[in-house]
């Protein structure tokens, strides 16, 4: 191969894992989820490209084998975690309440637009190492 061939596959490779690295973070990056979303309404949204499942955040961002959810999903809900929400993996919802600081409460009350707490991440990452 010549320089410029070799050139053209590190820079390929670079591009490839940036944008797989950035993939990965993007969605528990942004954690932002409807609180007040019944079971039926995201049963009805889960169809949308720009929401994620739990399920499919774990497989898709984890590596987590499928077979493996179940388990998952119920280890953090005998944590006493709400496991059926859809992350907004495409904007930051609510991102004014988090950048004028008035709203850490508010991000975190069970209602509208909340995000997933720090103690949920820190439950999920002792159950898969591989979500860190």
């Amino acid at each position: 191969m010549n320089n410029v061939s070799i050139r053209k596959v590190l820079m390929s490779v670079s591009i490839a894992t940036v944008a797989f690295v950035m993939a990965g973070s993007s969605v528990f990056a942004f954690e932002c989820y409807n609180a007040n979303r019944s079971d039926q309404g995201n049963a009805s949204a889960a169809g949308s490209p720009a929401l994620i499942s739990l399920e499919d955040a774990l497989i898709m961002f984890c590596g987590v084998d499928p077979d493996d959810i179940g388990g998952i999903v119920e280890e953090l809900e005998d944590e006493g975690f709400e496991t059926d929400f859809l992350i907004n993996g495409h904007a930051l919802m609510a991102g004014g309440l988090e950048k004028n600081g008035k709203g850490e409460g508010k991000l975190h009350d069970g209602q509208g637009i909340d995000h997933l707490s720090d103690e949920f991440f820190e439950a999920l990452v002792d159950i898969v190492p591989s979500c860190a």
